[in-house]
């Protein structure tokens, strides 16, 4: 092996997979600029093992780390080097021969082959809180792999890719808005059976009538700004808005009550549909905020034909005998909730409901 004069040096770990060594390290944020030097998508597609980085998924990312201060997760980066490295254990025994120091000459190249998004995005929150200097991200490191096998890396490492369903997400997530809406749901028997907390796109046979992520927006739109300082104030109010709407809706009764399921109603009527549920948020929280009777009006629920195949909903929140699920198509599905109503349209309503007749009539 070459000897290495001058270069880097971290702990590491010495793994085996598929007869292949790799590293694992634990790398201090603040070295990751030192580290990663080269800017592979600056060259061309089949020179590199890598896609050109979103700048747009930048800042998420770095508002989660800051926002998430204290409890932010991050999973490894995968790397590759490009050139001299050796690892020197710390003993002869078994266990002895895994842990040691993975040293890298400093005219090797690193390439991420994972994670591109996440280092830039740490390199930015640095900028912001350089308290996070010394904090640590674990870095898988392979080493004497050729272009091709760095490309084959990649792409396994993305090959299975799962994104975390939206409810479930919320189901998890500690953020005002979402505490809030699952306690709402898990104090409430009925909202019990009503809502499914882990999917949001719910097939024929499911027997739930709505996901967790749309009662979420719903209620959202419901109640407007939801914070730490306020959120456990709310929870009572959207508690009691929601028991009210399915008290005047005999259909989710059934659901409820186990004599059909959300799924029998999906194909056949609106109310089913997350973008319906966002409508009744967009018109309680007119209510709560206009109408201290708002609990007899919604009584009129009882009256609306909430079918598919109302043309009322046409253009509104079916499209061409399809369920479109938009904020344009919640609020449409408002105004219409609320001419059922007799509840006045605001100076806004007015308008997007006088630009919706023309533009249907070809005006």
């Amino acid at each position: 092996m070459n000897q290495i004069v001058s270069g880097t040096s971290f702990p590491a770990i010495r793994g085996t997979q598929a007869k292949t060594e790799y590293y694992i390290v634990m790398c201090p944020l603040k070295r990751l600029s030192k580290i990663f030097t080269l800017d592979e998508g600056q060259l061309p597609v089949d020179q590199r093992a890598q896609r050109i980085i979103n700048e747009e998924r930048i800042p998420d990312i770095t508002n989660y780390i800051l926002e998430s201060r204290d409890k932010y997760v991050f999973s490894a980066l995968t790397a590759c080097i490009d050139g001299i490295s050796e690892f020197v254990a710390i003993g002869s025994a078994k266990h002895e021969q895994k842990i040691g120091t993975l040293i890298i000459d400093e005219d090797a190249e690193i390439y991420i082959t994972d994670g591109q998004h996440r280092n830039a995005a740490i390199l930015e929150a640095l900028q912001a809180d350089p308290t996070l200097a010394d904090e640590t991200i674990s870095v898988v490191f392979f080493t004497n792999k050729s272009l091709e096998e760095r490309q084959r890396i990649f792409k396994d490492l993305n090959l299975y890719p799962v994104k975390t369903d939206s409810s479930l997400s919320i189901t998890y997530d500690d953020k005002p808005d979402a505490i809030l809406s699952k306690t709402v749901i898990f104090r409430s028997e009925q909202l019990t059976k009503l809502v499914h907390m882990e999917k949001s796109n719910l097939g024929a046979r499911s027997k739930k009538l709505i996901s967790h992520s749309a009662i979420n927006k719903a209620t959202k739109y419901l109640l407007g700004s939801i914070t730490k300082s306020n959120y456990e104030s709310l929870i009572p109010i959207a508690g009691e808005f929601w028991h009210e709407v399915i008290k005047n809706m005999p259909a989710w009764q059934l659901v409820c009550n186990d004599k059909a399921s959300g799924g029998e109603f999906r194909d056949e009527a609106i109310h089913a549909h997350a973008v319906t549920f966002h409508a009744f948020g967009l018109l309680g929280r007119d209510l709560l905020k206009n109408d201290l009777n708002w609990r007899e009006v919604l009584k009129g629920f009882e009256q609306i034909n909430w079918s598919r195949n109302n043309p009322d909903w046409a253009g509104r929140c079916v499209v061409n005998k399809t369920m479109t699920n938009t904020r344009k198509a919640a609020e449409l599905t408002c105004i219409k909730i609320k001419s059922y109503l007799n509840i006045p349209l605001t100076d806004k309503e007015q308008v997007a409901e006088k630009s919706f007749v023309e533009e249907r009539n070809g005006y």
